[in-house]
């Protein structure tokens, strides 16, 4: 089986995702299970040539009779050297004056073009537009199918389906448009960059409603879109562009803040708060946010003064708050919005209660001790002296002798009765 490889129509390179394509297709991919699949496979060339008109099987424990377009659904399952009878016959079948063969043509043509893909996407060009209506549904959800897998071949016919004045088709057209920003975004803003550039307002803004969805494609293309759609003058264009900027703050939060400085003072109440909400998801300590917190401040919209007034105290300290505080008091004229800076405006270290200026405090320095110090000797007790009684009853002062005069000259030892004092 050939790998298809989508290109960039305007260069012919491959297309690349930013990530690897699944070399094996995605398991939804594949033909609806129906009856006609119980069709041996030695019999479904013959019944779809109209070689034979009946088939009999059992589905579900019933007997049921085959007939041509159910072969033609049976298609897809036809591998090896009959593929080219298979694919030629799926063609006349496309191009059958027979309703219910255009139809089933149009069913197996997604998975049969895997193999070959050959004047099958003509077939589907002109079928978009065929006469029965039936058809014409049939062909659409073939573009929703085939568009993901095939967004290089089918290129032109998105561009008209896109800009067609019937709503069924123009619907059906974005919702492959959809399908189409999952598995090749480049693909998709190449759509959104000339339908943007239309007169048509409804157009322009079904194209920005796709933004939200590639927002966490990394793309300069993607981020000029939104800067593009953000100053278009039809409302619901800038409204689809502000939703994309809270999803893009997550991915690029510095193009989004380039963007809020756009989306924050539009003159649409939508577009402001959806603005709002993205600045909520970005750093408030950047210099680009703090200038946009602190013009939004004196924005016109209360709910953005209230919401950067709130702010305040992430991105300046205590006295600054207060300052400017007193600044936008003297302007201000919404209660509520007043009734917050007269509380930024109060310090608590001078105008708060005791608990309130005691945890402004600094805590008592820590005293450190000295291992020597550690170690204090016990305090000394001090008696009072009684002067009745000695300290020693068996000592009198008359008991204790005088030493000699030839004592004291010579300085020899003498007992003065005192040793049982010490």
């Amino acid at each position: 089986m050939r790998e298809y490889i989508a290109r960039d129509p305007k260069t012919g390179k491959p297309l690349h995702a930013g990530r690897k394509r699944r070399k094996h297709l995605d398991l939804a991919y594949k033909p609806a299970e129906g009856v006609w699949d119980k069709i041996p496979l030695d019999r479904i060339l013959p019944l779809a040539r109209g070689d034979i008109e009946l088939e009999q099987v059992i589905w579900l424990d019933k007997e049921r009779l085959m007939r041509q377009p159910d072969a033609i659904r049976a298609l897809p399952r036809i591998r090896g050297s009959n593929q080219l009878e298979a694919h030629a016959v799926l063609e006349t079948a496309l191009g059958s004056l027979d309703t219910r063969l255009r139809i089933a043509g149009l069913s197996s043509l997604p998975y049969c073009a895997l193999l070959n893909t050959e004047n099958l996407f003509e077939h589907l060009h002109e079928l978009l537009e065929d006469i029965d209506s039936d058809v014409q549904k049939a062909a659409q959800q073939c573009l929703i199918t085939v568009a993901p897998v095939f967004p290089s071949v089918t290129e032109e016919t998105m561009r008209r389906e896109l800009r067609s004045e019937d709503k069924a088709r123009r619907k059906s057209a974005f919702t492959a448009l959809k399908q189409v920003a999952g598995s090749w975004p480049e693909v998709a803003e190449l759509h959104i960059d000339e339908l943007i550039r239309e007169e048509d307002g409804e157009l322009r803004g079904m194209a920005a409603a796709l933004l939200s969805r590639l927002a966490k494609h990394k793309s300069a293309t993607l981020w000029d879109l939104i800067g593009w759609c953000l100053q278009d003058e039809a409302v619901i264009v800038r409204r689809h562009a502000a939703r994309a900027l809270i999803p893009l703050a997550d991915h690029a939060p510095k193009v989004t803040q380039i963007a809020l400085e756009i989306a924050f003072f539009d003159d649409d109440e939508a577009v402001r708060t959806s603005a709002l909400k993205a600045s909520q998801k970005l750093d408030p300590n950047s210099f680009r946010m703090q200038r946009l917190i602190t013009d939004g401040t004196r924005h016109p919209d209360s709910n953005i003064r209230t919401s950067c007034i709130k702010m305040l105290p992430v991105i300046m300290v205590d006295a600054e708050v207060r300052i400017l505080a007193t600044e936008l008091l003297q302007q201000e004229t919404n209660s509520d919005i007043r009734t917050l800076l007269e509380e930024m405006m109060v310090d608590d270290s001078l105008e708060g209660t005791e608990a309130e200026k005691n945890a402004y405090l600094a805590p008592a320095e820590k005293v450190e001790m000295d291992e020597g110090s550690m170690a204090l000797p016990p305090p000394v007790v001090m008696q009072a002296e009684k002067k009745d009684e000695p300290e020693n009853p068996s000592i009198t002062p008359d008991s204790i002798r005088r030493p000699s005069q030839d004592e004291i000259f010579y300085g020899e030892d003498f007992d003065d009765g005192t040793d049982d004092l010490v």
